[in-house]
Parts: C-alpha cells; sequence; structure tokens
C-alpha cells in the first residue's frame, strides 16, 4: 500500500482497514505525503536494530517549502520485539524543510528497545492521546540532532511501565500536556527544557528516578512542573525511599515542584548536585 502511493504532491491515505499486518521490515512514510491509519502492527518478526516505522523525506523530489504540512499516524497499535524500534523520526540529509515532522494521535507502541524516537529535522509537531509502555525506553531523543527538538508538544501522552521512560541525550523542548510518567522503572533523564503538566508516579526508587543532564553548547536540563501536576512516590507513606529524588550534573538546571507531592524526598536531600529546587517538595503532601 505504501508503494502504491503516488509521488509528491499527492497525499495519500494508507487506511488498514481496522486489520493486523506484520512487517518484517522498515515501513518507510513520508511526512509531507502519507498518511497512516486504523490497524495493527504487529513487529515482532522485526530484525534487530531495525525500526519498525521510519518517518523520513529523505530522497529527491521535495519541495523546500513550508506550505505542505506535515501528515499523521493515527489510530495504530504499534507491537515490538526487544531488539527493535519502534517509530524513528530522522531524516538524514537537509534538502528540503519539512523533514521528520509528523502528527501523532491515537497511537500506542509497546515491546520495542525504544518505542518513540526523535532525531535529526524532527521539530514543531504534536503527539495526542499517545501510549508508550513497556519498553526498554519510552521516548528517545538522538544526541547531537541536527536542527532538531524546537517545541515539540506531548497532549495526553502517557509513558508507563518502561524501564527507563524517557532518555533525552539530545537537549530537546518537550512540552507536556496533561500527561503521565508513570510506574517507569527509571522516570527520565532530562538535558533540555521540559514543563510538563500532569502526573508522575513511581514506586519507592532505589536510585534517583530523575536525572538532570547538561550537554555542550546548551540550556542545562531542567524540569518545570506546573501548579495543578501531582507528584507521588506511592506505597512510601511520605518517607524517603532513596537518598535522593534527582541528581543534577549543572547548577544551570533546576527542578520546579507543584504544590501537590507526595513521598517526594530524599534520606540526605531531594537534589543531589549543584541545581537549585523550586516549591514545596517537603514536606510531603497529606492527602487524608
Amino acid at each position: 500500500m505504501i508503494a502504491a502511493c503516488p509521488a509528491w504532491p499527492a497525499h495519500c491515505k494508507i487506511d488498514l482497514k481496522g486489520q493486523v499486518y506484520k512487517i518484517q521490515h522498515t515501513l518507510h512514510l513520508n511526512p509531507l505525503t502519507m498518511r497512516l491509519t486504523n490497524g495493527v502492527l504487529d513487529a515482532s518478526g522485526l530484525p534487530d536494530g531495525e525500526p519498525a516505522i521510519l518517518v523520513s523525506s529523505d530522497g529527491p523530489g521535495q519541495p523546500e517549502s513550508y506550505d505542505t504540512a506535515a501528515d499523521s499516524i493515527d489510530h495504530i497499535v504499534l507491537t515490538g520485539q526487544p531488539k527493535a524500534d519502534g517509530i524513528v523520526l530522522d531524516n538524514r540529509n537537509d534538502d528540503n524543510i519539512r523533514m521528520a515532522a509528523i502528527t501523532m494521535e491515537n497511537v500506542s507502541i509497546s515491546g520495542f528497545r525504544r518505542g518513540l524516537t526523535f532525531g535529526s529535522h524532527a521539530y514543531v509537531f504534536g503527539l495526542s492521546h499517545v501510549q508508550i509502555h513497556n519498553n526498554a525506553t519510552g521516548l528517545y531523543t538522538v544526541p547531537n540532532a541536527v536542527d532538531a527538538g524546537e517545541r515539540i508538544t506531548l497532549e495526553d501522552v502517557n509513558v508507563f511501565n518502561n524501564t527507563l521512560g524517557v532518555d533525552d541525550e539530545g537537549g530537546m523542548e518537550l512540552d507536556w500536556l496533561g500527561s503521565r510518567l508513570d510506574y517507569n522503572a527509571m522516570t527520565a533523564v532530562i538535558s533540555g527544557l521540559w514543563n510538563f503538566d500532569g502526573h508522575i508516579e513511581i514506586a519507592p526508587p532505589h536510585v534517583p528516578p530523575i536525572r538532570l543532564h547538561a550537554l555542550v553548547g546548551q540550556p542545562a536540563g531542567s524540569l518545570f512542573i506546573t501548579p495543578g501536576s501531582f507528584v507521588i512516590v506511592s506505597q512510601s507513606g511520605g518517607q524517603a525511599s532513596s537518598d535522593y529524588w534527582v541528581q543534577s550534573d549543572s547548577p544551570y538546571s533546576a527542578i520546579q515542584f507543584p504544590a501537590h507531592t507526595y513521598g517526594v524526598r530524599g534520606k540526605i536531600a531531594v537534589m543531589n548536585g549543584p541545581a537549585p529546587v523550586y516549591g514545596p517538595a517537603l514536606p510531603p503532601y497529606n492527602p487524608y
């Protein structure tokens, strides 16, 4: 069906009609022209190291223009195998502007090495009503990505039950709206500026669940949690269950807690490192 899609500027809807398809190799979607919708993709037989879906406009004949809006992946369930990747947004060359940006809505990604990857030329796009779960790494941003990471918006996105929820190695700007980071073994490595509105919940950690990392030549990783959000370490009775809650590499990092926190404390301190902590991480919120 993808091979039958006409070349730009025609747009092409790839409708799976609610069926289950087993994929053996990477599906290459052009974000300038293609919409993938309405079905289940089983990538359990994908070769190790391959992505199930590569979103990229690499190749000749693409426009150098903003006039062609990105298309979408929507109403898709994608399951994989633990040595392959789920959806990768990445463009290897610089021959057009709209390179690797696509809207994702009502998508579930599970069972991969990395569920969703943002690479070069992935910027100013959105995810809405997306579930990323039971992967080794839920969301991954590549180091040294070119022209990437500007104001990516995640609305009602649930990253849960991954070994590492988010591994931001590229220092990308992520805006989370009404989203959740729940019960990942480690919540996040943050190397960019995050604005987070939503819910973070974990079981008592033995190591800091969040690391604020600093990249050369970029603003240090910081997490600003909105007042309406809730951060909870469950089953801890409000007692410290690790030495620290956040690990910081740089004095230019920062974490801002919301008004509602429960069990967010460390035996030694909330923060291990030189970064400041803003807001009421202590004392713990009493819900009764």
